[in-house]
């Protein structure tokens, strides 16, 4: 649901609610003291969150330093030197990452150099934040740094939801013939004769990709391309298959809350913890008995279906035509996947095990 929709339900609802009775309106007063509390101990969260980033800042310059160092004339063309391909490696390692990064894709993110993050506004991190990815000079874009800036607010004090108001990135610089968003395809010509036939002309057609995907502007209200509209359609689960699936401003909502997970995933998951990730460690475990145990449950389920199959014998099994029952058809196809992300963290929260904008 966009954030208008939800802003317009929240007032009608304020507007249709009977008056609180006595004892509601004194828990309530109750409730905004603890509150403003609340506020407080977020107010110096932050504090402390700025005190030791600013800590941790020189020793992600020192990994920076330490992945571009190159060995030898010889040293491959590739964003860090030390080890080609580290941060395409640490984040396809990344559930968030699973399903968004092509093939394709996969040269150009190994000239990426450094991801780094920054608040929006140092004072109120509920603002928003912004990622940098920077590229060592390469063949396919001109572009040196991408940034994306994620524009946030509170949708809800009570429960610490945020929902992003706007996302911007910055517009690739494609080198001549280097867009990898784009695939091309050969059509033969209009019209008849034997020259025609073999005449075939090259169009470009979109084709799913990070740098299509990830670096896309989004925001409640605005038209959103055809290629948005089949990302989010090939996202969505089968109950979100159900409601109008041609609705802009639902798929922009959807859109826009998967993209900020995956945003989180950066800034807290990938740019603090990057080395882990790139070796594995960080990766969640999969349980390889759970794994045996749902093969067995699905060929149980498969002997299951196909038993069922079989006509029973006798005339205990005939209907009133005296004809054997009509054979079940199994099912085709699978659940389409659902967005991944981080697991969900409250921007302004004191993080156990995780760092945040750095």
């Amino acid at each position: 649901m966009g954030i208008a929709k939800k802003d317009e339900k929240a007032e009608r609802a304020a507007a249709e609610a009977p008056e609180d009775p006595p004892v509601v309106k004194q828990l309530k007063e109750i409730c905004d003291e603890y509150s403003k509390i609340e506020m407080e101990f977020e107010k110096k969260v932050e504090e402390l969150q700025i005190e030791y980033t600013k800590k941790q800042k020189p020793l992600l310059q020192q990994r920076k330093e330490v992945l571009m160092k190159a060995e030898g004339e010889n040293a491959p063309a590739t964003g860090t030197p030390a080890l080609m391909g580290f941060w395409l490696k640490a984040m396809q390692n990344h559930p968030a990452f699973e399903e968004l990064i092509q093939e394709w894709d996969e040269p150009v993110l190994e000239f990426l150099q450094d991801i780094t993050s920054a608040p929006l506004d140092e004072t109120d991190c509920i603002k928003g934040f912004e990622l940098i990815f920077k590229f060592a000079p390469n063949p396919y874009f001109e572009n040196t740094e991408l940034k994306k800036v994620y524009s946030t607010e509170r949708s809800s004090i009570y429960n610490g939801d945020i929902d992003a108001k706007e996302i911007k990135a910055d517009v690739l610089k494609w080198n001549t013939g280097k867009d990898v968003t784009v695939d091309k395809v050969s059509k033969k010509a209009k019209g008849g004769g034997a020259k025609k036939a073999k005449q075939k002309k090259e169009k470009e057609e979109a084709r799913p990709s990070f740098f299509r995907d990830f670096f896309r502007n989004l925001k409640p209200g605005e038209p959103l391309p055809d290629d948005a509209k089949d990302q989010a359609r090939m996202m969505a689960d089968e109950e979100d298959e159900e409601d109008d699936g041609d609705d802009d401003e639902d798929m922009i909502a959807y859109l826009m809350e998967n993209d900020l997970e995956i945003g989180q995933s950066v800034r807290d998951n990938i740019i603090p913890w990057a080395v882990r990730w790139y070796t594995g460690e960080a990766s969640p475990e999969e349980d390889d008995d759970d794994e045996d145990e749902e093969e067995e449950d699905y060929d149980d389920e498969d002997e299951d279906e196909d038993e069922s199959d079989e006509p029973p014998k006798g005339k205990a099994g005939r209907g009133r035509s005296g004809a054997p029952p009509p054979k079940k058809e199994k099912e085709k196809g699978g659940k389409k996947a659902t967005p991944k992300g981080s697991p969900e963290q409250k921007p302004c929260e004191a993080p156990k095990e995780e760092c945040k904008q750095q």
